[in-house]
């Protein structure tokens, strides 16, 4: 979000502008740039209330159907209780297969109680790398796209250019780092699109 020159210009006119593309993002997150993220996220608990998901219902025995908020997280079903304990879950395992939609380390985001969901894997290496690519390109414009990934160590050392290497090889290294700041700079801006519609796929 800090990323977005868009957000950036409406947070320098908040207070004066009565409504715009960015009202509603605005008055969740506020001015994401007079402090730094720490302080932004503790100030009145401002990233849990956005982000933080709900705590599923506890398991219990049901005396009536759950209400509307609490619906779409469980799932009601009818149990005979004559069978065994041995056939029932095997039965209840059978459900579990059918209808629980998370696995083992994914989000289950078409679930999530948050007010602003995080969808996708986040490999926070993978993405400070993409967002130095973007802040080196927009503090150097005219630095070419192989400096930027060879500045920013962007690919593996092998990948970039060394002193001993031939013309050849430098030609080849020049456009592997090309087309990775390329696909870097493309991620980033994608990522900062979703993020000015508040939605935050990574």
């Amino acid at each position: 979000m800090r990323r977005s020159d868009a957000y950036r210009e409406f947070c320098s006119y908040a207070g004066t502008m009565e409504s715009g593309r960015f009202s509603a993002l605005h008055a969740d997150f506020g001015d994401v740039f007079s402090s730094d993220f720490n302080v932004w996220w503790r100030t009145g608990d401002k990233g849990a209330n956005l982000f933080a998901e709900r705590l599923p219902p506890n398991m219990q025995v049901l005396t009536e159907f759950p209400d509307a908020a609490t619906a779409g997280q469980v799932l009601v079903v009818q149990v005979p209780l004559a069978l065994s304990k041995r056939k029932l879950a095997g039965e209840f395992q059978k459900l579990l297969i059918t209808h629980h939609l998370g696995r083992r380390g994914v989000r289950n985001t078409e679930m999530s109680s948050a007010k602003y969901s995080v969808t996708g894997h986040i490999d926070t290496v993978a993405l400070q790398k993409c967002l130095e690519v973007y802040d080196m390109k927009i503090a150097n414009p005219e630095m070419r796209l192989w400096e930027i990934a060879q500045k920013c160590k962007a690919i593996q050392s092998e990948s970039r250019i060394k002193s001993t290497d031939s013309k050849a090889e430098i030609t080849n290294k020049k456009l592997i780092l090309s087309n990775t700041t390329s696909r870097l700079l493309k991620k980033a801006m994608t990522i900062i699109q979703n993020v000015e519609e508040g939605r935050f796929a990574f």
